[in-house]
């Protein structure tokens, strides 16, 4: 029996080794925008990263790190402008949440990382001086501006989605949990002369 298991071992160690990791794109939704004078946007969301538990004021929150790619795929530049509510409440009012930027900068370089590369993450919601109360960005023509939002939620369902949507120069935030979806009115996306 024990040449029969180190057999195995040797068999499946082989078999894993042979095997190539492929990276994830950890892409959850890619829309195109035109606009009626043919100014064209990327909106690229991530799928979330995450997913643990951290306190803040007695309570414990789930988070979800997403990431989120605006091209600007004009010849203008892209007034890109994005501020949350303090709370976002769900249908089932004893679930809530928090949106939170963070000062650090998102890279593509980062995407198969751990929480893709965001480190610190509960000083984020106990710590006011480490968030961005909004973004305020202009977009230069034929640039991508990439960016973290990260959501706390108290006693959230599963699975947790997220992805911004335009609906004429207004920008959404659809956060989907379990049965849950709430779109938020949070923003702008205004192309400037």
């Amino acid at each position: 029996m024990n040449i029969f298991s180190t057999c195995l071992l040797i068999l499946l160690s082989l078999n894993l080794y042979g095997q190539s990791v492929q990276n994830k794109n950890w892409e959850y939704s890619k829309v195109v925008y035109n606009s009626k004078i043919n100014n064209k946007i990327i909106i690229t969301n991530s799928l979330p990263k995450g997913g643990g538990i951290v306190s803040h004021k007695g309570k414990e929150y789930n988070y979800f790190i997403f990431w989120t790619n605006v091209r600007n795929e004009a010849s203008l530049p892209l007034d890109l402008k994005i501020k949350f509510p303090t709370i976002i409440t769900f249908k089932s009012k004893e679930s809530y949440a928090k949106v939170v930027f963070t000062k650090s900068n998102m890279t593509l370089d980062k995407v198969q990382e751990f929480d893709y590369g965001l480190t610190g993450i509960p000083s984020l919601i106990n710590n006011e001086s480490n968030e961005l109360k909004d973004l305020n960005n202009r977009i230069s023509p034929f640039e991508n501006y990439l960016f973290y939002s990260v959501i706390f939620i108290h006693k959230t369902k599963w699975p947790v989605r997220a992805e911004y949507v335009i609906k004429d120069k207004n920008l959404f935030y659809k956060i989907t949990a379990g049965t849950d979806v709430v779109m938020v009115p949070c923003g702008s996306l205004d192309f400037r002369n």
